[in-house]
């Protein structure tokens, strides 16, 4: 039998960047998607194919913005069904516009949505919204296959504190334990259709051996070859509909005796099958949609601003400094997480800077005293050293530091280009997730911040507005000896 499976869609329906390949071409969307999947079906059956998405359907690009279902990205559920999805995991950024809207996608859901360890609060033997189904199981080829769905535990400090009240959030190796001895020996395969990570992935496979497979999300991995631990394979298929993962194996007794998976590059124009008339039609409506909302011209940007794993990068720090200057701060601080693309030197349109910050999220203030100040800079750099937390990005900063016996020290501290007194206090803007998170995102608990009636998004465009964006190539933060 055949597992196709793709993860962390964030309602990317069209060709975009991939990044892996030569001169970055644009590939993917799910007309692409489609034609592959439709080969399959021709390949081996109706019968012999089982599509799963390991969740993350929300957020990303404009489409998330168009209502469908009374929902915002509402429009993914009807992308998916045509693609003929069998079961999608529930991922954090379902969460992104809160309680309700994640509680309509999933009663509005045509594929079942799966997770078992998100129950509600007040009766944790219910799931936490209604329709939501912690497994599923299928009959493909004579093969019955249980699904047990899985989000990551670490939602609650991914989500708004509002959203999250609602439910509890159980440990993903407990909730398939339980799964597990719920299904009994009804299922020949057992497979976790999980929004948990790589690493995490790789822990649940240590911690319950009885899974054959792992279709995982979260980390955005594009895992070639796929792995194994023990006696479970894992397999992660990129992100942004871009690549389509092709599972073959074969069951014999219960047990996986043959595997195989790999990544397909979507090349849009080089398609195995003609797609269907409804997908077509799908991805072509609420194109022009996102068209006539989204092509408008702000600017322009005069260099590259490209994304970063490790350390700031130009596009962090314009994050920075379009929510400093939104508010008149003193400082500027933003989660690298928090930038989701980058930007291309030439005509700034409204959608490019969509791309940048997709998230409803406000600007939002602070007060921190100067040697507060020097704390949470320090506490990025632990952090980051350690890869335990992203980099900080910053703007309206400036900072020097070396390594002394193994940690990192602050050799020089600069807010608007003067030394930072320790008794003064200064105004650092952000944006509202990084305030509710400052525990998390910046080692600080902050007693009251201010939620800004400005959206992040906004506020960029009105910088993009004054005239070009010019990359900041100096970083913020330098190493010395």
């Amino acid at each position: 039998m055949v597992i196709a499976h793709t993860n962390d869609l964030h309602t990317h329906f069209l060709p975009n960047a991939a990044e892996w390949l030569p001169d970055r071409p644009e590939i993917g969307g799910f007309i692409a998607l489609d034609a592959h999947l439709q080969a399959l079906r021709q390949a081996h059956g109706e019968d012999g194919l089982l599509y799963l998405d390991a969740g993350d359907i929300l957020t990303g690009t404009p489409l998330m913005e168009m209502r469908q279902h009374d929902v915002y990205g509402g429009v993914m559920l009807d992308l998916l069904e045509a693609a003929g999805c069998d079961a999608w995991t529930f991922g954090n950024h379902e969460m992104d516009r809160g309680w309700r809207n994640a509680a309509v996608l999933v009663g509005a859901s045509a594929v079942p949505v799966l997770s078992a360890n998100l129950h509600k609060a007040e009766r944790p033997a219910e799931p936490a919204f209604p329709g939501l189904l912690r497994h599923k199981v299928f009959v493909r080829n004579g093969v019955r296959v249980g699904v047990i769905g899985l989000t990551t535990a670490a939602l609650p400090h991914l989500a708004s504190a509002e959203a999250m009240a609602p439910i509890a959030v159980e440990a993903p190796a407990a909730a398939a334990q339980r799964e597990l001895r719920a299904m009994g020996e009804g299922v020949d395969l057992v497979v976790a259709l999980t929004h948990l990570g790589i690493e995490a992935d790789r822990q649940l496979a240590r911690e319950v051996p009885e899974l054959d497979l792992i279709v995982g999300g979260h980390s955005h991995t594009a895992l070639q070859p796929p792995e194994q631990v023990g006696q479970t394979w894992i397999v992660q298929a990129g992100s942004y509909a871009r690549q389509l993962g092709v599972a073959r194996l074969t069951v014999e007794e219960g047990a996986i005796v043959a595997f195989s998976d790999e990544l397909v590059d979507l090349h849009p124009t080089a398609l195995p099958a003609e797609p269907s008339a409804e997908m077509v039609s799908l991805v072509e409506s609420w194109q022009a949609q996102v068209s006539a909302r989204y092509d408008t011209v702000l600017g322009s940007v005069t260099g590259e601003m490209r994304q970063r794993r490790e350390g700031e990068s130009a596009i962090g720090r314009f994050a920075a400094e379009v929510v400093r200057q939104g508010v008149g701060a003193d400082v500027g601080v933003y989660n690298g997480s928090g930038v989701r693309a980058g930007l291309e030197p030439g005509t700034l349109r409204r959608r490019d800077l969509y791309a940048v910050f997709p998230f409803p999220n406000e600007v939002a203030t602070f007060d921190l005293r100067g040697d507060e100040l020097a704390a949470v800079v320090l506490r990025g750099l632990v952090g980051e050293l350690a890869r335990s937390r992203g980099p900080l990005q910053w703007s309206g900063l400036r900072y020097q530091w070396r390594l002394r016996l193994g940690a990192p020290e602050l050799v020089r501290l600069e807010v608007g280009g003067l030394p930072v007194d320790p008794d003064r206090r200064y105004v650092v803007a952000t944006n509202s997730f990084v305030a509710e998170h400052a525990q998390t995102q910046l080692g600080v608990a902050l007693p009251t911040f201010v939620r800004h009636e400005l959206l992040v998004l906004d506020a960029a465009e009105a910088v993009a507005r004054q005239g070009p964006i010019v990359p900041v190539e100096r970083p913020s933060g330098i190493r010395v000896e």
